[in-house]
């Protein structure tokens, strides 16, 4: 039966981050990946555990008539590294839905090779997903729902024991010919008691030669991601952030967060930290002790948030020691430019207009600015979009990423689409790409809302460059130098779509007059 009497032999763990994948032309984002990283500090301590990110290494690899991207390892050679280190355990971290095939095909062939081989994912995905993909998918073995570090851990330890694991919180399997779902109950409301991430079992120099985190925008090579707290107390429709995390918001404590960013700098020559939180200064009082401890430790770093920040939390006082203690940018997640979208659609608490008076606080501290926007939600109108554009060049961002709204497995937003059948049957999570469109609703078709983002934006972009050339350097100049050959690629591929969607536009006003 399965979870009790037989004991399995696990000394060895092998965790994999999936080799990269985006839209063609697309910057090729590579940054150490803290949910292995955390995963591996944890597992370590019991097993002996080798970590694979499969996205590091300088190669381009494009199948044929693909609007997709590969870079990194190939699946040969991924195979090949699984082979040389011989786990019994393997761990391959699903974290966004397009990277689910790759895993499929993964796990396939190990099976095929180590039938007993142990298979465990887990991330977003497989998260919100795992009734539909555990009966679909023998190569798999279990699924870690959310949070994962107690749980997989706990999960190896009880193979190796031979002891019951049908209760085991947050664990997907098979059991009596069935799936059993456990969901995910429990988290870890300490999360100082968790170790750093395992930064030393990932090429950290490659990362630093590569240079392209996950806000692709940055000020020196040498930089490094730090997660201070998980959760995200926004309902958002168009996020899962706050359902994988538990619905609800735990930290780490100031202490325990610039022991990290010291021990970087120290050990690492890190010399810029991203913070990727959901929400770095939700707790006010915790956020001021994180910057006041960076001046007071002498950490000579800069900082940015490219994940973006509650902005109703910032007031002048805080913006005076985020930029005494390095913080050099700093992104706010609008996600519309239309009050009643942000409101009534999305549900976000953010009021625009107070917002936009922030935007000009931040820049009078000398700290640039980037927004976030998502456009092309159901009953959002084409001058709701609009809209959008039009508060983005008045609030004088510095930069700006537009998006497309898309159904992501655990968001509201695929119930609603669901429901109104926006979904088709040629819908498939893996073609997931926030500048494509996976849908059309009652206002806009896919197409259209395509291009009027793309012609957009990118008039937005020539804009900021014209009015203020010397601030739009300082967001971009450093990303071109270090990697000019994807930048151009980036920027043709941007042209080309252009131009595609005009010749197919003046097309079909041919056939219409014919």
């Amino acid at each position: 039966m399965p979870g009790s009497g037989t004991r399995k032999n696990i000394e060895k763990v092998m965790l994999i981050f999936p080799t990269g994948k985006v839209y063609k032309g697309r910057f090729h984002h590579c940054e150490l990946p803290l949910g292995i990283a955390y995963l591996a500090s944890v597992l370590r301590g019991d097993f002996k555990v080798k970590v694979l990110d499969a996205r590091a290494k300088f190669r381009t690899f494009i199948p044929e008539n693909s609007i997709w991207e590969y870079y990194g390892y190939t699946e040969e050679e991924i195979i090949k590294e699984i082979e040389a280190f011989s786990p019994d355990v393997l761990g391959i971290t699903c974290l966004f839905s397009y990277q689910f095939s790759q895993v499929v095909s993964i796990f396939r062939r190990i099976k095929s090779l180590t039938p007993e081989i142990v298979t465990v994912t887990g991330g977003s995905h497989p998260t919100f997903l795992c009734d539909k993909i555990m009966p679909e998918h023998p190569e798999i073995d279990y699924i870690i729902l959310g949070e994962g570090e107690r749980t997989f851990s706990e999960l190896l330890n009880r193979l190796r024991r031979g002891e019951d694991y049908l209760a085991l919180d947050g664990l997907a399997f098979r059991d009596k010919g069935g799936v059993r779902v456990n969901e995910k109950k429990n988290f870890i409301e300490d999360l100082d008691s968790l170790p750093f991430p395992a930064h030393d079992l990932l090429p950290m120099e490659f990362y630093h030669r590569n240079a392209v985190p996950f806000g692709v925008s940055f000020r020196n090579r040498r930089n490094a991601p730090v997660m201070t707290s998980r959760g995200c107390t926004s309902k958002c429709i168009f996020c899962a952030s706050r359902n994988y995390w538990g619905n609800m918001y735990r930290e780490r404590s100031p202490e325990n967060v610039l022991d990290e960013i010291e021990m970087l700098v120290k050990k690492y020559g890190i010399k810029e930290i991203q913070f990727v939180d959901d929400n770095l200064t939700l707790n006010r009082k915790r956020a001021m002790s994180i910057f006041q401890g960076i001046i007071e430790r002498k950490l000579k770093i800069c900082w940015n948030t490219p994940n973006g920040i509650a902005v109703w939390t910032i007031d002048e006082e805080m913006l005076d020691l985020m930029k005494k203690s390095g913080c050099y940018e700093l992104t706010i997640a609008f996600e519309s430019g239309d009050q009643e979208v942000l409101s009534r659609i999305i549900k976000k608490p953010l009021n625009l207009e107070k917002a936009a008076g922030l935007v000009r606080k931040i820049q009078k501290k000398g700290i640039l600015t980037f927004g976030y926007f998502i456009c092309g939600f159901p009953d959002e109108t084409p001058e709701q979009v609009m809209k959008t554009f039009q508060f983005a060049r008045k609030v004088d961002l510095d930069g700006a990423g537009f998006f497309i709204a898309n159904p992501t497995p655990g968001s509201e937003l695929f119930d609603v689409c669901r429901q109104r059948g926006y979904i088709k049957g040629e819908f498939s999570f893996e073609n997931i790409e926030y500048i494509l469109p996976n849908f059309g609703t009652d206002h806009m078709s896919a197409e259209e809302l395509e291009q009027l983002v793309l012609k957009n934006f990118n008039s937005f972009l020539f804009r900021v460059l014209i009015r203020h050339p010397v601030r739009f350097a300082k967001k971009y100049l450093l990303m071109f130098l270090a990697h000019p050959g994807m930048a151009f690629r980036t920027t043709w591929s941007d042209i080309d779509r252009i131009l595609k969607r005009l010749w197919k536009r003046s097309q079909k006003h041919l056939i219409i007059r014919a």
